[in-house]
């Protein structure tokens, strides 16, 4: 499992070779520094349009031993046809003319006020990856939940992959083994748009308050055509049903014998992309004071985009506070 490649192209990255304003690419950076999602995600453009359509080989051919003057039968290989979608990710930033025109930088304290309008944007976007549902806001996407939520014995199912880590409780929390890639899971934007977020200043307008009052302001738009591909499912893993009380004590769950279950399920087939792992906080220092009681070579900090990132086998664990601890029980 590669773990970086210049090869691997990010959101950030393929903005980055478009020409576009400075201004929108200060916004990714900012939406960078908290997002370590959109850090790792590789970026594909769609192939239809505004959706992306992918085929999945759900089942191989066969293959027979033949003796001589025997016959070998007909087999074909069985796929399935799987169409995304992206959704249009919008904020608007307003602020008084007034407080503009006194600022000794009226571009950047514009840019610095619209700083919770992209970070309103940022965390949405990383909730819709984990937890959007076109069948409860049809304007977004289907994240991973949608796609691993329910258990399978058959290995060619997607639930095959959905760790049970046991829990009967109604305070559960996932952990993510996610691999990126083109023949893995990307990030989507439309077919001829700009990658990232796009920007418009819109200048000055005048807004109207509810008891007809008017003022001046300065307002920015912005927006993100964004959605998600799963193109081979075996590459990414969802450990499930993690109960957060079930961390404490002298039984607590085993939160490294949930990982090398998931490692295994995906190792062979992640082989050709970038894996990381995603957790929330609280998973996150539960792994640390399990380490604290046990010498474990697999668990290592190392450099990973400059920064010290806590490692499982070479795969950095990515912490992400929109993956919560009221999930549903998967079945």
């Amino acid at each position: 499992m590669a773990t970086l490649s210049a090869s691997y192209l990010t959101l950030a990255d393929r903005f980055k070779r478009t020409e576009n304003g400075k201004t929108a690419a200060e916004i990714i950076e900012m939406m960078t520094e908290t997002n370590e999602v959109l850090k790792d995600a590789t970026a594909l453009q769609c192939n239809d349009g505004s959706n992306h359509i992918t085929t999945i080989r759900t089942g191989l051919p066969s293959a027979v031993f033949r003796k001589l003057y025997g016959y070998v039968p007909s087999s074909k290989s069985t796929t399935e046809q799987v169409k995304d979608v992206t959704g249009m990710l919008e904020t608007y930033s307003i602020v008084d003319v007034d407080l503009v025109d006194k600022a000794e930088n009226p571009k950047l304290f514009r840019l610095s006020e619209s700083s919770a309008f992209i970070e309103a944007m940022n965390q949405k976007l990383q909730e819709t990856i984990f937890y959007g549902s076109i069948k409860e806001n049809a304007a977004a996407f289907d994240g991973l939940t949608v796609r691993y939520s329910k258990k399978s014995s058959d290995l060619k199912k997607v639930g095959s992959n959905i760790i049970d880590a046991g829990s009967s409780k109604s305070d559960n929390t996932s952990i993510w083994f996610v691999t990126w890639g083109d023949q893995h899971t990307s990030l989507l934007y439309p077919q001829g748009s700009q990658a990232g977020v796009q920007h418009k200043d819109d200048g000055i307008m005048t807004e109207t308050s509810a008891t007809g009052g008017k003022r001046k302001v300065y307002q920015d738009h912005f927006k993100m055509d964004v959605g998600l591909s799963v193109r081979d499912w075996r590459s990414t893993c969802r450990i499930a049903n993690i109960s957060v009380s079930d961390l404490e004590g002298d039984k607590a769950v085993d939160l490294e014998e949930l990982l090398n279950k998931a490692y295994y399920k995906i190792r062979r087939f992640a082989k050709t992309g970038k894996t990381c792992i995603y957790c929330n906080s609280t998973i996150l220092m539960h792994f640390e004071a399990q380490l604290k009681s046990k010498t474990n070579v697999n668990f290592t900090i190392k450099e990973y985009l400059n920064e010290n990132v806590l490692h499982y086998k070479n795969i950095p664990i990515r912490e992400c506070e929109q993956i919560i601890c009221e999930e549903e029980i998967v079945s």
